[in-house]
């Protein structure tokens, strides 16, 4: 018997897309006659091979054919006629599209005014680790030994069976017991609410507690991502610093802050201008959103939380695990006052019902086992001396003559440079060169104005400290002398 022959028509359907065993055998057959009838190449009563004379000319066995077959049917591309084979369907003409549509038809699609709002935000900073970059923890001396046991002890089907929208019972009272211990704020684990970290929580704070239009005061310098949040759901952004924005007469229905540590600046509010944030809040029947920012590696003792000292109802308390243990992990918690339990919980439901249950569990036996407090000394110790060698790395560079205008600990530092330097020109420079330094004007909003250098200390190793501070120095001196 001689070859089989296939009309034109079908042999060219699968002729311009062959097999790449990345799909199973009938869905290739399926996709390959599904195009050509989409593009109308095989059109209305065009009937089809036999399932046998098919499988024979494409050499593959007759029932791959006759599932591929079934597919067409059961979607209504083809229908079958008793006794006379499949023929191809008559299909809404809304369906057939012989050409591609054209580059201002796809332009065309319509988006939200929350997504033009996202649209015009500038893009973030990506977590992606580049040399001497803030904000990502050193890795090389994480105990991934102990969270792997806990991982493992996560997977069991006990702790797989449950899961609560506010989160993980156990974990929530680890956290309770954390705050109680180390920021002196009392509260009950049901005021807890599991979160991605500080931009969920600042989404459901906006979406939950303003309308579009109010006004939110947020810190400049301070970081976009959570200004972002606010400015895409419609408020008002007031950009004001922290010694201005405790005292301003202002209508705004949120003050969102670092009051324990600024970021990046890492300064902190007083005893009595964070009070004053209270009475104010309090006074004008608005909100408080604290971010617990970078507290955990604060120099010395570190500062009482906002909320540990006042009894106000108007603070939401807000952290994360992403500095602290890794970025990948994205976990972090909000402590709600008692009133906003039931609707941020039953918005959460909705949202998304709650992040992943193994995850929670094994960050749960990560900290009643005590690794986590023991991984925090460790860690601070370990940023106290990186920070300490790359002050002694600057002070022999031309960066020596720069002025520090960050406070001491946390996971960074920030130069100030002179104005006849663009710190955004300088970054995009370094950043060419694997730099992830940040320039201190990107952190700045409504024409605020500071130049400077956002640097990173916390590294896997340490010797990569004083070549990358030599290099930068390099570049500052070049900048600097054709000024």
């Amino acid at each position: 018997m001689g070859p089989v022959l296939l009309q034109p028509k079908i042999a060219q359907c699968f002729s311009r897309s062959s097999f790449s065993g990345k799909e199973t055998l009938y869905r290739w057959v399926f996709r390959c006659l599904e195009l050509a009838i989409r593009k109308g190449e095989l059109e209305a009563g065009f009937k089809l091979p036999p399932t046998r004379l098919l499988a024979e000319a494409l050499g593959i066995a007759r029932n791959t054919v006759k599932t591929a077959y079934e597919m067409l049917l059961s979607e209504g591309y083809i229908e079958s006629r008793v006794g006379d084979g499949s023929y191809v369907a008559e299909l809404p003409q809304d369906l057939i599209n012989p050409g591609h549509k054209s580059k201002k038809a796809r332009a065309d699609l319509p988006l939200s005014e929350y997504a033009q709002q996202y649209i015009s935000l500038p893009p973030l900073n990506s977590d992606i680790r580049k040399i001497l970059q803030p904000g990502i923890p050193a890795l090389r001396d994480f105990p991934l030994g102990q969270w792997k046991r806990c991982l493992s002890f996560a997977s069991s089907f006990k702790a797989l069976e449950s899961f609560p929208p506010a989160g993980d019972l156990k974990l929530r009272e680890q956290i309770v017991d954390y705050l109680l211990k180390f920021r002196g704020i009392e509260a009950d684990p049901e005021q807890v609410l599991i979160t991605s970290g500080s931009q969920q929580a600042a989404f459901l704070t906006a979406q939950l507690l303003l309308n579009k239009g109010e006004k939110v005061i947020v810190e400049t310098p301070g970081f976009p991502g959570t200004s972002g949040v606010f400015s895409s759901l419609g408020c008002q952004i007031d950009a004001l610093n922290m010694e201005e924005a405790v005292s301003i007469d202002s209508d705004a229905r949120l003050i969102n802050l670092t009051p324990s540590r600024n970021f990046p600046l890492g300064h902190t509010l007083s005893l009595s201008q964070r009070l004053k944030v209270v009475q104010w809040a309090e006074h004008n029947n608005s909100w408080v959103l604290e971010d617990d920012y970078d507290s955990e590696f604060a120099e010395g003792y570190p500062v009482s939380a906002l909320l540990s000292i006042c009894e106000s109802d108007r603070v939401i308390y807000t952290g994360t695990f992403s500095r602290s243990m890794f970025p990948a992990l994205r976990l972090g918690y909000m402590v709600l006052p008692p009133k906003l339990v039931t609707v941020f919980t039953r918005a959460r439901r909705y949202m998304d019902g709650g992040l992943s249950q193994v995850v929670q569990v094994a960050m749960a036996e990560f900290m009643g086992q005590g690794f986590y407090s023991r991984h925090l000394k460790k860690m601070r110790q370990h940023y106290i001396k990186q920070a300490d060698h790359m002050l002694k790395q600057i002070e022999k560079t031309s960066l020596s003559e720069l002025a520090l205008i960050s406070a001491p600990g946390g996971m960074h530092l920030v130069l100030k440079l002179p104005d006849c330097i663009d710190d955004r020109a300088m970054v995009g420079e370094l950043d060419k060169r694997g730099f992830g330094i940040r320039a201190l004007s990107g952190y700045c909003q409504q024409g605020q104005s500071m130049n400077g250098l956002v640097i990173g200390f916390c590294v896997d190793k340490e010797e990569v400290i004083k070549p990358g501070i030599e290099e930068v120095a390099s570049l500052y001196k070049a900048l600097r002398d054709k000024a």
